[in-house]
C-alpha cells in the first residue's frame, strides 16, 4: 500500500502525542512536516515534547514553529488538563535533546512542502490552525495544493442550551474563521468523538504491559485528565482526526455546514463553530466511529511501534 503523504499541525498535548504514534507507525502516511502550534502548552513546551517523540520514535520529519500566541489574542493554555510539560506525568529535559526545529517559519514551511507536492496534499490539524491561517494571508494560492484540511475541534455538544468551550477552536477562533472561509475542503472531527474513544483503565493497563513504548504513554496517561471522561480514562481525540484519514470506512460522517461564531455572556466571551444542516454544506462532520475496530487498530500499531524501534535497535 503507498503511503499517504501529510502535514500535521500538532501542539503535544498527550492525545497528539499519542495521534503521533499512531500515525508514523500504522503504515499508511508519510509525514512530510510536522508544524508545533502553541496551545496545550507554550510554544517552548510543544517543541520540546514534539522532538522528544521523534527522537523516541527515531525520525526526521522536518519539525517547524509557529507563533507562540494565537493571530489576535494572549494566550491562554491547557495546562490544567495535560499537566505542566504538557505530557501529563512525563517530563522532558530540553538538555537532553539532541536534534532542533528547522529554521523556516512554520507558516512558510507548510507552504513549501504543498508547492513541492506532486499532488494535493491533506492538512491534519490537531492542534490550532494559526499557522495554516498565517500561510493562507500571505500565500493565496496555498489552497490550490491542498487536498482537504482535517482538524479535531469543535463540538455539537451544548451544555444547559449554551456551546461548549472546546479548546482547539476557543484558542484561536480568529484562525478558524480564516480557515472555514478558505473553500478549502473540510473534515470535521468534533470533541465528542474523543468521548466515545477513550481509553479506560482496562486499556491503558494493556498499553502499560505492551511494550516499552507503552509503558512511556502510560506515564502520560497517569496525569492526563480530561474534563468530561475524567477518572474514568484518557480521552484520545486527536487520534480520531488520523483515524479518519487511514479508515474512513470505519467513521460515520455527514455533510453539514460549519461557521465560527462567538458567545458572550457575563463571564466570558469565546469561539466556537457552530453545526447545521439547513445551509449550504462546507464541510463533512464526524458523527460516529466503530470503537472496537478503533481500539484493536491502536494497539496493533503500538506493537508495530515497539517491533520496529526493537529491529532497529539491534
Amino acid at each position: 500500500m503507498e503511503k499517504q503523504d501529510v502535514i500535521i499541525v500538532t501542539d503535544p498535548g498527550v492525545d497528539d502525542a499519542t495521534a503521533l504514534m499512531y500515525a508514523i507507525f500504522c503504515g499508511q502516511i508519510n509525514i512530510k512536516l510536522l508544524a508545533v502550534a502553541g496551545g496545550n502548552g507554550p510554544i517552548s513546551n510543544a517543541v520540546n515534547n514534539t522532538l522528544f517523540l521523534m527522537e523516541l520514535f527515531r525520525q526526521d520529519i522536518p519539525i517547524a514553529v509557529g507563533l507562540d500566541h494565537p493571530l489576535k489574542r494572549p494566550p491562554v493554555y491547557a495546562l490544567n488538563a495535560q499537566g505542566k510539560g504538557g505530557l501529563g506525568g512525563l517530563k522532558v529535559n530540553p538538555k537532553k535533546l539532541k536534534t532542533k526545529p528547522i529554521e523556516t517559519p512554520a507558516k512558510d514551511a507548510i507552504y513549501d512542502i504543498l508547492k513541492s507536492s506532486k499532488k494535493k496534499l491533506p492538512i491534519i490539524a490537531i492542534g490550532p490552525m494559526t499557522s495554516v491561517a498565517e500561510m493562507l494571508l500571505e500565500h493565496p494560492d496555498a489552497k490550490n495544493y491542498i487536498k482537504e484540511i482535517i482538524f479535531m475541534g469543535g463540538t455539537k455538544e451544548k451544555i444547559y442550551g449554551r456551546p461548549y468551550r472546546e479548546f482547539n477552536i476557543s484558542f484561536d477562533p480568529e484562525c478558524v474563521d480564516i480557515v472555514i472561509k478558505s473553500d478549502i475542503p473540510l473534515v470535521m472531527i468534533p470533541m465528542e468523538l474523543g468521548h466515545f474513544a477513550y481509553l479506560d483503565k482496562e486499556d491503558i493497563k494493556r498499553f502499560k504491559h505492551t511494550n516499552k513504548i507503552g509503558k512511556i504513554y502510560a506515564k502520560m496517561f497517569k496525569k492526563y485528565y480530561d474534563f468530561h471522561v475524567g477518572h474514568l480514562g484518557a480521552a484520545v481525540h486527536d487520534v480520531c482526526a488520523i483515524y479518519y484519514l487511514t479508515n474512513p470506512q470505519c467513521m460515520k460522517m455527514e455533510e453539514g455546514h460549519v461557521e465560527l461564531k462567538y458567545y458572550k455572556d457575563e463571564k466570558e466571551k469565546f469561539g466556537y463553530i457552530d453545526t447545521s444542516y439547513d445551509k449550504k454544506p462546507n464541510a463533512l462532520i464526524a458523527v460516529d466511529m466503530d470503537i472496537s475496530d478503533f481500539k484493536y487498530d491502536l494497539f496493533e500499531t503500538l506493537k508495530a511501534a515497539g517491533e520496529i524501534l526493537n529491529t532497529h535497535k539491534n
